[in-house]
Order: structure tokens, then C-alpha cells, then sequence
């Protein structure tokens, strides 16, 4: 049942782009990429336990790479979303000798710390644009006129592909390894549990998700520049998104990003308070519901929980 349910709403999402005018599809475009970032952030700390302030970099590296591969190849910038995610993720392995000698906050201030150094280099670069940026030369070579509706279709798979991901992960012999390396490392350890590999494992795949969500996202708005691309609000909203929803839980970034573009096209007319709204609240949760609200909704609707974790 819950199958027939998902799938149902997978092909009504699916046929968005035909019934919903262009500034519909850009709004759900825009929260499935926001989806997608706040997912990818979540496997990293939900369920490894590593919180990052930079995940920006990796957004930011998808897009640079989507634009500047394709303005010097002939490839196609379909074809580019998911290679912009391979070379997001080979960042992320290139940066793990040096980051996981960090541990729990001294992590996230370096992750942070390499992003800037990072946007730094990208806007002294004549390659990338510099501080100006770059536009889509691949424009030229495909129908814009469908780019809209693909950008939405890359970013309705890759949030599908997370989502799946993970519900796969829980209920994988590695998921119960991720789990007790979360829960606590040293006495996993002991247990013979490889968690170095799973921690880079689970951050590799974390900033391919995110190189992906970069390329989408930018690849609709045809430009990309260092102070949209290595924006910090990707990261920030992101833990936002996911405190809120619920660290751990499949549908804690989901309800989270419901929330969180409510909250901001709701109070659009007062500049401010959308932010000052979504501050109260994820502080409002953590004191009342630790889990954010997918623990609230456990709590409330047991039933339902359980029939979502066991479609």
C-alpha cells in the first residue's frame, strides 16, 4: 500500500512541469535542490555523527565544474550532472587526510575553513571567471526552452536516489555499523568496526550529493558567480532544514524544507522575519523535541512512522 502511495506521488511529481507555470516549477525546483543539500548534510551528520560548516564547497565545486567543463568540452550539460557530483566527491577525498585528524567541532570550523580557502581560489582564477563568474556557454548546444523542466526532472532523481539511499542504508549489516559509529566510535571500534572507512565512505558520498544538487541547481539559472555558488546560507539552511525535521530520519529534511519555504514565501512581504521565524522554531524544537519533528511525529502517529520506515 504504502508502495502504491509513493509511486503514485513520484508520477504526480514527475508531471509537474506540465500543469505548473514557470514560476511554480522554479519555487519546487529550488526546494528540491534545497532537499537534496539538506539530505546529503544529513547522511553526514545524522548518520555519521560528522557535522561540517562548509558543505557550500561542494555545492559550489558542482556547478564550477558543470560550467567549466562544458564551456572547453563538447559535452552536454545533462551528462555533466552527475560527473560535476563525481569530481565534488573526489574534493572531499582529497581534503579527508587532513580534516578527519579534526575531531567533532574542530571538523566543522575546518571543513568551514577549507570552503573559504577554497572560494578564494575560485574567484582569483581567470579559469573560473574570477570574482565575476561564469555563464552556461552549453546553451547554445541544447533546447533552453526545456532547461527549466530537466533541471526539475535531475533534481526530482536525485532526491528520489537519497532518498532511497538511505532507507537502503538503514536497513543494510552497514547501516547498523554506521549507527554504532555514530552512537559511539570508541566502543565501535573495539568491536572491530572500520569507522575511519565508513566516515569517509559516508563524506565522500555526502559531498558527491551535494556537487550534484550545485549543478542542478545552477544549471537553471544559466550563470554561476563565487558569491552565489559559495553562498554559507547552502550550509546554514541546511542545518536548519535539518534540525527542524530531525537529524537521522529520512523525512526530517522533507518536513524541514516544507517548512522552511513556508515559513519564507509566507512572510515574503516582511524582509527579516522569515529568518527570525525559523530561528524561534529550530530553537522551540530542540528544547521540546530533540528529534525535530519526525520524532514528534513518531510520537504522535506511531503507526505512520513505522509504515514509512517499512514500505
Amino acid at each position: 500500500m504504502i508502495r502504491a502511495i509513493l509511486a503514485l506521488v513520484l508520477t504526480a511529481l514527475a508531471a509537474a512541469p506540465l500543469a505548473l507555470n514557470p514560476g511554480g516549477l522554479a519555487l519546487l525546483t529550488e526546494m528540491l535542490v534545497l532537499l537534496a543539500i539538506a539530505q546529503s548534510w544529513n547522511l553526514l551528520a545524522g548518520y555519521g555523527g560528522l557535522l561540517s560548516l562548509g558543505h557550500h564547497a561542494f555545492v559550489a565545486t558542482g556547478a564550477y565544474l558543470l560550467f567549466a567543463v562544458t564551456r572547453d568540452l563538447p559535452v552536454s550539460p545533462y551528462i555533466m550532472v552527475p560527473l560535476s557530483g563525481a569530481g565534488a566527491a573526489l574534493l572531499a577525498l582529497a581534503l579527508t587526510p587532513v580534516l578527519f585528524r579534526l575531531r567533532e567541532v574542530y571538523f566543522a570550523i575546518g571543513m568551514w575553513v577549507a570552503a573559504e580557502i577554497i572560494k578564494i581560489v575560485v574567484s582569483r582564477l581567470d579559469y573560473f571567471g574570477s570574482s565575476s563568474g561564469l555563464p552556461l556557454y552549453a546553451a547554445r548546444r541544447i533546447d533552453t526552452s526545456w532547461l527549466p523542466a530537466s533541471a526539475y526532472w535531475f533534481a526530482l532523481a536525485l532526491v528520489a536516489g537519497l532518498c532511497l539511499g538511505l532507507w537502503r542504508l538503514q536497513q543494510s549489516p552497514y547501516g547498523l555499523h554506521v549507527h554504532a559509529m555514530r552512537d559511539d566510535e570508541t566502543a565501535a571500534r573495539s568491536l572491530g568496526v572500520k569507522t575511519r572507512r565508513i566516515k569517509g565512505t559516508i563524506f565522500v558520498l555526502s559531498a558527491a550529493g551535494c556537487g550534484m544538487a550545485g549543478a542542478v541547481g545552477f544549471l537553471g539559472t544559466l550563470y554561476v558567480s563565487p558569491i552565489a555558488a559559495f553562498d554559507i546560507n547552502w550550509t546554514v539552511n541546511a542545518i536548519f532544514i535539518c534540525v527542524i525535521g530531525g537529524l537521522g530520519a529520512i523525512c526530517g529534511p522533507v518536513l524541514g524544507v516544507l517548512l522552511f519555504v513556508l515559513l519564507r514565501e509566507g512572510l515574503v512581504d516582511y524582509p527579516g522575519w522569515s529568518q527570525i521565524a525559523l530561528g524561534t522554531i529550530a530553537v522551540a524544537v530542540m528544547l521540546t523535541a530533540p528529534q525535530g519533528l519526525s520524532g514528534l511525529l513518531d510520537r504522535l502517529l506511531p503507526r505512520t512512522r513505522t509504515a514509512v520506515r517499512d514500505p
